[in-house]
């Protein structure tokens, strides 16, 4: 069971807190974690308060847009990113792929120019701190397979600024199950 109204509440408890403190670049995006649960029901009422999704694949964009979503409010994050789900992430128009490795970014950069647009991307990068949490499920402690280390960052960057097929956005830093985008 599931309360519309918690939802809600809870939503908007967040986007207020974040309104209270505008960034310099804009509104925060609140981007709910599709994996957490894919219910279109669920999915659809967070899309009528303005939240975005974060998706790790093809068929999460999908539902994503589905629940009302619009492409401009979905991040596409996770490691396994397919040639074909790029592809299809930037034809669905998303705001920002969230690139996991120096592997990852040289395999869009032509997924992107045969798009024919620049991909807007953010480096996810490992911040080798875990959350506290039980080890098989951190995600950001040296030796997990998601994001780039921090010494590498950088460099990655740089060569995502230096195509003419990308638009490098920010850093994507996530913590346990927090993220946090810092363009």
């Amino acid at each position: 069971v599931y309360s519309t109204a918690t939802l809600t509440r809870h939503y908007d408890v967040l986007r207020a807190a974040l309104d209270r403190h505008p960034a310099a670049l804009g509104p925060a995006l609140i981007a709910y974690a599709v994996k957490a649960n894919s219910n279109l029901s669920v999915l659809t009422v967070l899309a009528r308060r303005g939240c975005g999704a974060d998706t790790v694949s093809e068929g999460e964009i999908r539902r994503a847009l589905a629940a009302g979503v619009p492409a401009e409010r979905i991040i596409f994050s996770g490691v396994g990113k397919t040639d074909d789900e790029l592809a299809f992430a930037l034809k669905a128009g998303v705001r920002q792929i969230n690139v996991e490795s120096a592997a990852e970014l040289e395999r869009l950069i032509p997924v992107a120019a045969a798009h024919g647009a620049p991909a807007t991307v953010a480096i996810r990068v490992n911040p080798n701190v875990g959350a506290g949490g039980h080890a098989k499920i951190t995600t950001g402690g040296r030796g997990d397979k998601f994001g780039v280390p921090v010494e590498e960052a950088l460099a990655l960057y740089a060569r995502a600024a230096a195509s003419p097929h990308l638009t490098p956005v920010g850093l994507a830093c996530h913590i346990g199950s927090q993220i946090t985008d810092l363009a």
